[in-house]
């Protein structure tokens, strides 16, 4: 029989992946047949249709841009940050489509991911540090706020999300640290990152702790 290492249980059939961690399994299939049926591949959607179009129009964005730089080069390789602008555009945008199903987890990758991407442009221009001194800590306290709407508007269970905002929390707290060392020069969206994370922090620890830590113990398999 089939046995995934990971998740310490047997798999019966022919399981390519295990169901609850997508890890391959060990072992030999059992010979009893699938217990689910296999669906059928998808069919192209509009969505996909839509993103298709969307990247093709990109490409076609990105070569205009490059045969205009060589025709009129005055100005320096000014295309190149048209074409940073495009990936970077695309690296977020394929980060929402993998992760839609989870909006919370979205929401926590947004801030990740968005933050390293303006402190590489701020750092392709000068590295003026508007990326630390506003980007991230606004970044933060609004998914805070998101996690929390999104968590109540969808009525999600709070194993669902608590991990999410609790790191999310951390990220905020990292701000009190870029006031202390001087590596922001505008205060106030730090601080008040800080300050919520430490309320929204306090508030799940006091009043979700149980929860918090039954999925600490799910997700680590304590």
């Amino acid at each position: 029989m089939l046995r995934c290492e990971h998740c310490k249980v047997d798999l019966p059939g022919e399981q390519n992946r295990c169901p609850l961690c997508q890890n391959k399994p060990v072992g030999t299939p059992d010979g009893s047949g699938d217990r689910f049926p296999r669906l059928p591949n998808p069919q192209r959607t509009v969505s996909r249709v839509l993103i298709a179009w969307l990247a093709f129009g990109s490409v076609c964005a990105a070569a205009v841009c490059v045969m205009i730089n060589l025709i009129v080069p005055a100005g320096g390789w000014w295309s190149v940050f048209v074409i940073a602008g495009i990936a970077s555009l695309w690296v977020d945008v394929s980060l929402i489509v993998k992760k839609r199903k989870n909006l919370p987890k979205n929401i926590l990758w947004q801030v990740i991911i968005v933050t390293l991407i303006a402190f590489f442009w701020d750092f392709l221009t000068g590295l003026s540090g508007w990326s630390l001194n506003f980007v991230f800590p606004i970044l933060c306290s609004c998914a805070m706020l998101a996690m929390t709407i999104v968590a109540k508007a969808r009525r999600l269970d709070t194993q669902d999300y608590i991990l999410y905002l609790v790191i999310d929390c951390v990220l905020g707290i990292v701000c009190f640290f870029l006031i202390l060392t001087d590596a922001v020069q505008v205060v106030i969206p730090s601080a008040v990152s800080f300050g919520g994370s430490i309320v929204f922090l306090a508030f799940l620890l006091f009043f979700e702790g149980k929860a918090l830590w039954t999925e600490i113990q799910r997700r680590f398999h304590l």
